[in-house]
């Protein structure tokens, strides 16, 4: 087994996961960690629909189109480059992985957010490609809407308005202690508000960054960053790079389209996108 098997990480929400009907040269996982999804697979009838604790599994080649969120869906996306060793990636499939399999995967896919092949990230991509071999599945758990707190600190972690949002300012506009909204958080959705609100910063930063860098600190500025120092040293803990690094990386690497993989759409084309009911 090989770190080389992990093709790219990223964290999704509604706001940024509806795509155009696309196939991959990879397999894609998807561990939902809140809200519901429904993918239409080219040249088929049925939909694969999936919930919050499941894995959706889409093989290598096979086409797809995201045609349905819910507004507090939340997932990782894995790209694995090969699935040979994984007989259960070989068809289209929804998956109920154990709650153990899901803390253990978590360790990993949470600090592989987009990053750069360096000496720790590979060591976690072989970390997490073991922990997919030994995947563990059991009876389907009741999925429980996201707690309201945490659904409205994510929609204001969104927003990107408040350069100095911390985790006080949050809990306040949740309505809940600091302590109580950081748990809550991190069981429903695997990270923590403030993890949320860099990663939605950060993300909302590469999709609409032009590689000019002229423009790199209005882009910053744009999405959410007070000054290009808090930026650099939110991007640094993000990605594990200094962003001129990683955006070369990103341009010279076949492993992504930051910008297509992350999505190009506002929150209101994904919105047009949905169908008056869920499916």
């Amino acid at each position: 087994m090989s770190a080389d098997q992990v093709w790219g990480v990223w964290f999704s929400a509604a706001s940024s996961t509806l795509l155009p009907a696309h196939r991959h040269d990879h397999a894609e996982l998807n561990l939902i960690m809140s809200g519901r999804l429904a993918y239409r697979l080219l040249g088929q009838e049925a939909l694969l629909e999936a919930r919050a604790g499941q894995l959706v599994v889409i093989p290598q080649g096979m086409g797809h189109e995201l045609v349905h969120c819910s507004p507090d869906l939340t997932l990782w996306v894995i790209e694995l480059r090969g699935a040979d060793p994984l007989s259960w990636a070989a068809e289209p499939r929804v998956l109920s992985p154990t709650a153990a399999w899901r803390r253990s995967a978590l360790l990993a896919i949470r600090k592989l957010w987009l990053r750069p092949p360096d000496e720790e990230a590979l060591a976690l991509h072989t970390r997490l490609w073991r922990t997919f071999v030994s995947l563990e599945v059991a009876t389907p758990e009741q999925s429980l809407p996201l707690h309201p707190a945490v659904l409205h600190a994510k929609l204001v972690c969104e927003r990107l308005g408040d350069a100095n949002l911390d985790i006080s300012g949050l809990a306040r506009k949740a309505g809940l202690s600091s302590s109580r909204l950081a748990h809550l958080f991190a069981d429903q959705l695997g990270i923590t508000p403030l993890q949320y609100r860099n990663f939605a910063r950060v993300q909302y930063f590469i999709r609409s960054y032009d590689g000019d860098e002229r423009n790199l600190l209005g882009a910053a500025l744009r999405a959410g960053f007070g000054s290009y120092a808090q930026f650099h040293r939110t991007f640094r803990q993000v990605c594990g790079t200094a962003p001129a690094v990683h955006f070369k990386w990103l341009t010279s690497t076949a492993r992504l389209d930051a910008k297509r993989t992350l999505g190009s759409t506002a929150r209101s084309a994904a919105l047009r996108a949905q169908p008056s009911s869920p499916p």
